[in-house]
């Protein structure tokens, strides 16, 4: 494992041991419930109004690949991707990694989050619906996350403590250059983040 090669840390245990890690995914997967029922009801709506518009006999052409949609929706959302992230969790130990936060261009829901080995060199690059909070409270787009899976297949990132978490895949193979010296703040604050992921004392918030 690259982390343990760096000196970072590594949980004693899988992902999803850690407390409150489960009642984040059952969370989300409720979450997404509602969302696909409010969706459903917009576009229930949507289907009578184009209806009454346009004539009934548009329904049944319509109400078909919309259900279709639906339904497909409903599956992935509130079955298939909670189960992917508690099988991320549950084959994965935390592992501890100083990171950085980017924009990716032209895409306004997706940040890219960037896990650095101890020269400031890029380890693995990934693609996430990173959290508001986690977002504009990384000073400088910078810090230590916790990260579960492998680097070259999709994974879960979360903040030490484990929440909150979100599910992040590998960006396609490209061409990336070491961080700056300092890395845009101050070389000693990149030190620091390396100390932090390589202590021990980041899993006694767990206890």
């Amino acid at each position: 494992m690259l982390a343990e090669e760096y000196g970072y840390q590594v949980s004693p245990h899988p992902a999803a041991g850690t407390p409150g890690v489960r009642a984040q995914v059952e969370q989300a997967g409720k979450a997404a419930h509602r969302a696909v029922l409010w969706t459903s009801l917009f576009a229930l709506l949507l289907v009578l109004v184009v209806s009454a518009v346009f004539g009934a006999e548009l329904l049944p052409f319509l109400a078909g690949p919309v259900a279709l949609g639906l339904v497909a929706a409903w599956i992935s959302m509130t079955r298939l991707a909670p189960k992917r992230l508690l099988r991320i969790l549950g084959n994965n130990r935390w592992q501890v990694w100083p990171c950085r936060l980017e924009e990716v261009p032209g895409e306004s829901s997706e940040r890219r989050v960037v896990l650095l080995a101890p020269d400031k060199s890029v380890a693995a690059s990934f693609r996430g619906a990173v959290p508001t909070d986690v977002w504009l409270g990384m000073a400088d787009g910078r810090g230590v996350l916790w990260f579960a899976g492998d680097l070259r297949f999709p994974a879960v990132a979360a903040l030490p403590g484990g929440a909150p978490l979100w599910y992040i895949r590998p960006e396609k193979p490209e061409q990336r250059t070491p961080e700056p010296q300092g890395g845009g703040v101050g070389g000693s604050v990149f030190d620091d983040l390396v100390s932090e992921a390589r202590s021990a004392v980041i899993w006694n918030m767990l206890n």
